[in-house]
């Protein structure tokens, strides 16, 4: 295996980043207390976009409250990393073979292509009694024209300019309402998501919110593709200088501007070396743009707190999908690789001790899910996730190989997907649909993907495996999608 001394470095780093949320004291005011008996629990979902694992080192306030406060998934995935087909996962807690979103525009994309719109976590909690908000970036595709949402009482999505951060419309219950101010989206959904607390913590029904920030997410300009939206995001005014001696982590990482590059996929051996001053200047935008989305989530902790309803409310904060910058010489998301597969998950409410880290792999098929067993409610459809609530109590076991995919690509007039594959906790395999070319990476051993062990013989018996497991969670449903496999065979000599 290719190695560097900055392996070691970044190694170290992530440990000491899984430290610091761990051991952030929760005091009596952070710290949720068991719910009172029949008094059933709100919930406060807040989403991030194109957020790494590693971004949440810059969001203090966010690993204070919510991490030192709660429990922390440090191997969290989102096994279809791209922003319309997880957000459609999000929804419904059903893989894109399902809920029908298999990409974020065309026949198979985009918010146009949600099966049964209305059957979502949203009408499901709706029909339990619950009052719901939503506010900023819903899936893609989404328009006013598609009108209110079922089971949405408040209903605040961006509809055009999503991505640009002072110049933006939100379809507020039913009326296009166009901000050219200096209100950051950012803030817009933050002042909203308090207002909507300080509302509904007023009556005797629970609530439901989900605040979905667009932060880091670059920007989309009129002279870039929509799908590259390659500008850097524009953070606060306020925090336009902030952390002006930052260092972008994956500089420090093996797998930076990866040097051979011969077992990859033609996509990865066509990229050149990326420029580490370009590069460096998208990561500080990025960690810039989500010290809003920080002070955010205190604002949203401290509006519970106010209401007297944070002891009775859980918060889950994640993002729809991870982000690559440089390594394996590629900027941006949609691979398989832990980067782009790996997203923040962090819960605290009742019955979750403060400041644990879990080891489970949880999933963003199993944010509905979770919702589910919190609420009550009763779903609409089969999922294909499990709920992360026994886990983040108790260190409930999470058996799961979970499937990964992207797609979709048109071939000779049908449309197949970009590749499938599997995500345990020890391997990531892939199948590339158009070329049959294989990935295979052994965590335990190469902790940075560096080296293809597809064609290593004594993987054969673990690839055989993997390949099988990857057939039948491809057309799986529902409890199919759960299955406990067992055991991998171990490697051979």
């Amino acid at each position: 295996m290719k190695t560097s001394r900055g392996t070691a470095r970044f190694a170290v780093a992530l440990v000491a980043l899984a430290a610091a949320i761990a051991a952030v004291p929760a005091t009596p005011r952070v710290a949720a207390q068991a719910q009172a008996p029949g008094d059933r629990p709100n919930i406060v979902l807040i989403t991030t976009d194109d957020q790494t694992l590693e971004d949440l080192y810059w969001m203090p306030q966010t690993r204070a409250a919510l991490g030192g406060g709660g429990a922390t998934f440090g191997q969290a995935i989102s096994p279809h990393p791209l922003c319309c087909p997880a957000r459609a996962e999000m929804v419904t807690g059903q893989y894109a073979q399902n809920n029908g979103v298999r990409s974020n525009s065309g026949p198979h994309g985009g918010f146009g292509a949600l099966k049964e719109p209305g059957n979502s976590v949203a009408s499901w909690l709706h029909d339990a009694g619950y009052a719901t908000g939503f506010v900023g970036k819903y899936l893609n595709l989404y328009s006013e024209r598609d009108g209110i949402q079922a089971g949405w009482d408040h209903w605040a999505p961006f509809t055009h300019g999503t991505y640009q951060a002072f110049d933006y419309t939100v379809y507020d219950d039913g009326a296009l309402v166009e901000h050219h101010d200096d209100l950051h989206s950012n803030d817009f959904v933050t002042n909203r998501t308090v207002d909507l607390i300080g509302e509904y913590a007023g009556d005797q029904d629970p609530f439901f919110i989900w605040s979905s920030y667009v932060a880091p997410h670059g920007q989309c300009t009129d002279n870039l593709p929509l799908d590259t939206c390659a500008a850097p995001p524009t953070p606060a005014t306020r925090h336009a200088g902030l952390y002006p001696g930052s260092r972008l982590p994956s500089l420090d990482k093996p797998s930076y501007n990866e040097q051979d590059v011969s077992d990859k996929p033609i996509l990865i051996r066509k990229e050149k070396r990326k420029r580490a001053a370009t590069l460096q200047r998208l990561f500080t935008q990025r960690i810039r743009s989500l010290a809003s989305v920080d002070e955010g989530v205190a604002a949203t902790v401290e509006a519970l707190r106010a209401a007297g309803e944070l002891d009775n409310t859980y918060l889950i904060f994640t993002s729809d999908n991870g982000y690559l910058l440089g390594e394996h010489r590629y900027t941006g998301k949609l691979l398989a690789y832990r980067e782009s597969l790996r997203v923040p998950l962090l819960v605290r409410g009742p019955g979750i001790p403060p400041g644990v880290v879990r080891s489970n792999i949880a999933s963003t098929v199993d944010l509905a899910p979770t919702l589910v067993e919190i609420s009550g409610a009763t779903p609409g459809r089969p999922m294909d996730g499990v709920s992360v609530l026994g886990a983040a109590r108790a260190g409930a076991p999470l058996a799961r190989t979970s499937l990964i995919q992207a797609g979709p690509f048109h071939r000779r007039g049908t449309i197949d997907w970009t590749f499938r594959g599997v995500h345990t906790g020890r391997y990531t395999f892939v199948r590339w649909n158009r070329t049959g070319f294989v990935e295979l990476y052994d965590h335990a051993r190469d902790p940075y993907e560096l080296r293809n062990l597809a064609a290593v013989k004594k993987y054969a018996r673990v690839r055989r495996e993997l390949f099988r497991r990857t057939n039948l969670l491809s057309s799986c449903s529902g409890d199919a999608c759960r299955e406990d496999f067992g055991p991998l065979p171990r490697p051979g000599r």
